[in-house]
């Protein structure tokens, strides 16, 4: 994440004295065939603003692009839990105090003087109420688009989960933005993507500069490292500092298994320390699997037992094959079965539901 603020591709939200501009918003969904032909064209998902679901009329790139704010990415559980929901709460107070406050202080010089309320109330609003104020409307958020996708796909009975997309902005603030907070909230819900069991993964040198908060900067400022994912082919790309010592990935921690089965991961002030990673940590303890919270040095990459990635989508995902065109030519392949990571991914898989939060209760 940088410390300077940039917006990628066009900018969607003209926000000062004069008007707001922003993307047409369709009505409401209101059950109509039309509407649920809409969606189903959409994939099956939906984005809601404020209580208000409809076919996304924005796409999630477009989402997490094209607007300063605090997000988070959760995924749902027997389609009406959400896991480790109360981390992902707590992730988007912090994160949205902090870009508020980063935006009131640059507003403070360069903004219009209602731009620079809009931002104060909300900041306001986040710091006088607390977690509690915000956590009903997150949770409010996520049942309105789980209840819409439940009826656009009532003839769906497979057990597919949902990842569920959350951003606190006020970059598109207008008329639609409830009064008493001054920011918005939009949830972008889709069917969890699929992920083959064992991936392949890619490391470079590269660095987050503010690890700890996920701020809608650091999705703008990982774009190069997303091109050399792409073209590498690969499912995620690990970064490490000029020492050489492995970090986390652009979307996922990342756990080396030493050659005498102990998992190293960076410490929590390195890294955006995600709900999974939480999980993993909690159960390594209880099944006395050692973990040392050191970053892992890509030079020891031969020596490793194996290594897995885990994120809110992916769970516990053992890595295949590592490259690291750096340092040679060849990748590192690992076990198909039978290691470490692969005893990590079944105990967390077990955890999950333990993990979970009901969003009707």
């Amino acid at each position: 994440m940088r410390t300077f603020w940039q917006r990628g591709g066009r900018p969607l939200a003209f926000l000062g004295a004069a008007a707001f501009v922003a993307p047409r918003q369709p009505s409401s969904w209101s059950g109509s065939p039309r509407a649920a032909v809409v969606a189903a064209s959409s994939g099956g998902a939906v984005l809601v603003r404020n209580g208000e679901a409809s076919a996304p009329w924005l796409s999630k790139n477009s989402l997490l692009h094209d607007y300063h704010g605090a997000y988070t990415t959760a995924r749902t559980v027997d389609k009406s839990s959400v896991f480790e929901l109360g981390m992902h709460c707590q992730r988007l107070y912090d994160g949205g105090l902090d870009v508020l406050t980063r935006q009131a202080s640059e507003a403070a010089s360069k903004a219009s003087l209602s731009r620079q309320e809009r931002l104060e109330q909300a900041r306001n609003f986040l710091d006088r109420g607390g977690l509690e104020a915000l956590r009903p409307i997150l949770k409010s958020e996520m049942l309105v688009a789980l209840d819409y996708v439940e009826r656009i796909q009532a003839a769906d009975s497979s057990d597919k989960e949902f990842q569920v997309t959350m951003l606190l902005t006020c970059d598109m603030a207008g008329d639609h933005t409830p009064s008493h907070r001054g920011f918005d909230v939009l949830t972008y819900v889709q069917p969890l993507p699929y992920v083959e069991p064992m991936v392949a993964v890619e490391a470079h040198r590269a660095e987050r500069r503010n690890p700890t908060i996920k701020d809608v900067q650091w999705v703008n400022d990982r774009k190069e490292l997303e091109d050399i994912q792409k073209t590498a082919a690969v499912n995620e790309v690990i970064m490490y500092d000029s020492a050489g010592v492995v970090t986390e990935g652009l979307q996922t921690n990342f756990f080396a298994v030493a050659a005498d089965g102990t998992l190293l991961t960076a410490p929590a002030d390195r890294v955006l320390s995600g709900t999974v990673r939480k999980v993993v940590l909690d159960v390594a303890k209880e099944h006395a699997i050692p973990v040392r919270l050191e970053c892992p040095s890509i030079k020891d990459l031969d020596s490793w037992e194996s290594c897995f990635i885990c994120s809110t989508s992916r769970l516990v995902k053992p890595i295949r094959e590592l490259g690291a065109p750096e340092f040679s030519s060849a990748r590192r392949k690992f076990p198909a079965s039978g290691s470490v990571a692969h005893r990590v991914e079944a105990l967390v898989l077990d955890a999950v539901r333990s993990h979970s939060e009901s969003l009707r209760e």
